[in-house]
């Protein structure tokens, strides 16, 4: 039997069985940073295939016959560390190889064999291009396609750009995305809207170009506001001592966001610190309301929908990972109902009234503290609808999350009737 322990959160946990070795490939956090070992079956013997200060996401492919471990990896070649990039070990020589140099982010496949792999390369800011390359060397053997961004004549589609600043340590590079709108003015000044998921098993970052595009924040950027998006300390996908920061600590996952919302209007005198506004689902719903609770004076409006507004309500196994067991007083500390009496802004909470993923008691209870509290709040329960809303109940919530910051943040009057397509 192997064991690993850890006094915090052990998730993302990748292994393969290669009947071929009798052996079991895994990944383990044990040295501070995601990297790849081999367990044999017979005799327990563990050995290191990979070591070095970056993240390992995930084991893709593994080639019984030659040895060959192909997997992809954040943090290893000096830029972004959002970055994904394709490797391949040899665990007979223990020899990393990079299959895909350029300096962008890698959304790869590979074919059954590792012959082949399909690289998608881009940037949040740079659209996609595909090409196939050779397993073995990771040499470019076909460009396949290249996204064009074809607009009409006088058009312009502003892309995200990125803003890095350093984290509440002082040390740690911290990373965020910007839209604005495209009839943007520099002179101008523009509320800010932060879309939050701080996880904490994820990041928010776009890496690639479709995540950048599909958020839908440029939607929202077009109706007058800068969006951003803030990966602080305490988030996945960089060092475990980074994500170690958010460990009983949930409660705090946004004080990173407010210092790099403070540093971007520092630079840039477009943007309005005055004005700031949040929204977030599900972990992210919890953010947003708890913005408005912990840091009442600098989001003045939020949008939470389907939150777990209270990790005792919420389904065991997940607030257990990052809040730790036994269920103590830092559960109460950081709950938004027990807060709920902190509310200066304004706040809707949204919940779909058949949400088997996060159930709507909390939202329930915290509609409940906020009346008790005799605080003004707003609210929308979609009675058909679970942890993810579909059809006319996403259209009619998008309509509602968008007036809402155009009438609290923006101070201006909204319509209602239009079409979204």
């Amino acid at each position: 039997m192997y064991t690993e322990s850890s006094p915090t959160n052990i998730d993302n946990f990748n292994y393969r069985l290669v009947n071929e070795w009798n052996q079991i490939v895994f990944t383990s956090e044990k040295d501070g940073w995601k990297q790849l070992y081999t367990i044999n079956l017979k005799d327990k013997k563990v050995t290191r295939l990979t070591q070095g200060d970056y993240y390992i996401n995930d084991i893709t492919l593994i080639n019984g016959k030659t040895g060959d471990i192909f997997f992809t990896a954040k943090g290893k070649e000096g830029t972004n560390p959002y970055y994904d990039f394709a490797y391949k070990v040899n665990a007979k020589t223990r020899k990393t190889m990079l299959l895909t140099p350029e300096k962008e982010n890698h959304d790869v496949s590979f074919s059954p064999d590792g012959k082949y792999l399909v690289d998608n390369i881009s940037t949040m800011s740079k659209p996609n291009r595909a090409v196939l390359r050779d397993g073995a060397t990771g040499t470019i053997l076909k460009e396949l396609s290249q996204t064009q961004i074809n607009l009409a004549e006088g058009k312009t589609h502003p892309l995200p750009q990125e803003f890095t600043t350093l984290g509440r340590d002082g040390k740690t590079t911290i990373y965020a995305a910007i839209w604005k709108p495209s009839h943007f003015d520099p002179a101008k000044k523009y509320p800010v809207i932060d879309q939050t998921y701080t996880g904490p098993h994820t990041y928010m970052f776009p890496n690639g170009f479709a995540k950048a595009i599909g958020r839908g924040n440029q939607a929202l950027a077009e109706l007058g506001f800068i969006v951003v998006a803030i990966d602080g300390l305490g988030t996945a996908g960089r060092s475990k001592a980074f994500h170690n920061i958010s460990y009983k600590n949930m409660g705090q996952n946004l004080l990173d966001h407010v210092i790099a919302i403070k540093a971007m209007g520092r630079q840039f005198s477009w943007i309005d610190t005055t004005k700031v506004g949040i929204f977030g689902h599900s972990a992210g719903g919890y953010d947003a309301g708890h913005a408005v609770l912990e840091f009442p004076d600098f989001y003045k409006v939020a949008v939470a929908s389907s939150a777990d507004h209270d990790f005792r309500m919420e389904k065991d196994w997940w607030p257990e990972m990052y809040m730790g067991w036994p269920v103590d007083s830092s559960y109460h500390k950081v709950s938004n109902i027990t807060m709920a009496g902190n509310l200066k802004g304004k706040l809707l909470i949204v919940h779909g009234g058949i949400d088997e993923n996060v159930n709507p008691s909390a939202t329930f209870k915290l509609a409940e503290a906020l009346v008790n509290a005799d605080k003004q709040f707003d609210m929308l329960i979609l009675p058909s609808q679970h942890h993810g809303y579909v059809g006319k109940a996403s259209d009619y919530f998008q309509k509602k999350l968008w007036n809402y910051f155009i009438e609290h943040l923006r101070g201006v009057e909204p319509i209602w009737d239009f079409k979204l397509r």
